[in-house]
């Protein structure tokens, strides 16, 4: 009788990643807790850092979700800066999973790591203990090492590696298995950033994003009462 094949979580490889965009990452290490850090990278640039929402990691654990955080450097060239919690406290359901018995209950709460080469990790990686992926990406008319050269300027902070995600993935064992997550990674945080943005725009606009036919004036004809508001003038920030 043949065996039922395990689901797993499939990550596929574009061939167009990066051709429409320059990526660039740092993983560095900060005493600091997520919150705490995003504050210094806020005071440190100044400009204002947001919540984003969470990486989460279905495939292993529900509850296991890496806090992101976002700065823009540049608004017309969509230079952005993500900062992307690289361990979160592993749930107890999945520590016992890894524990032996015979070593009795757990004494201290388990780390679980996006990247790591020991413990509970998700992508076995040669830079251990990392704290934060930076995740810089920028339009290809932008010159990302304008903005990369910015980042080990970050104060308290150590720089462990920092690269293109393809010079990092040739550096590491498994090198296709960690392009495609750090793919996965991009475009996450790419689509988190733009609905924090959408919703923001909706916010400023009292959930009104079209302009019902009564407001327009000797029409010849009808428009339709749920066209979309899309001026780029609505995404200034100097409001």
């Amino acid at each position: 009788m043949a065996s039922k094949k395990k689901n797993t979580a499939q990550i596929i490889s574009l061939d167009a990643f990066g051709s429409a965009k320059d990526y660039w990452l740092c993983w560095i290490k900060s005493p600091l807790s997520h919150l705490s850090f995003a504050t210094s990278v806020q005071r440190h640039f100044g400009y204002p850092c947001a919540y984003i929402g969470d990486v989460v990691l279905d495939d292993v654990h529900p509850d296991l979700k890496f806090p992101m955080y976002f700065t823009t450097f540049n608004v017309d060239y969509d230079v952005n800066l993500v900062i992307l919690s690289n361990h979160t406290t592993a749930p107890t359901s999945l520590s016992l999973e890894q524990q032996n018995p015979l070593f009795g209950g757990l004494l201290f709460a388990d780390e679980y790591y996006l990247f790591n080469n020991q413990g509970l990790n998700k992508i076995n990686f040669s830079y251990p203990q990392a704290d934060y992926l930076l995740l810089l990406s920028t339009d290809k008319q932008a010159d990302i090492s304008d903005y990369s050269a910015l980042l080990p300027q970050i104060p308290n902070i150590q720089v462990l590696c920092q690269n293109t995600p393809q010079m990092i993935a040739e550096g590491q064992k498994k090198s296709k298995q960690v392009l495609d997550f750090l793919q996965y990674l991009f475009y996450e945080s790419e689509a988190a950033v733009k609905e924090y943005r959408q919703r923001k725009l909706s916010q400023k606009l009292h959930h009104k994003m079209s302009v019902a036919e009564a407001n327009y004036g000797y029409l010849r004809f009808p428009v339709e009462d749920n066209r979309t508001i899309t001026s780029n003038l609505l995404r200034r920030e100097d409001y």
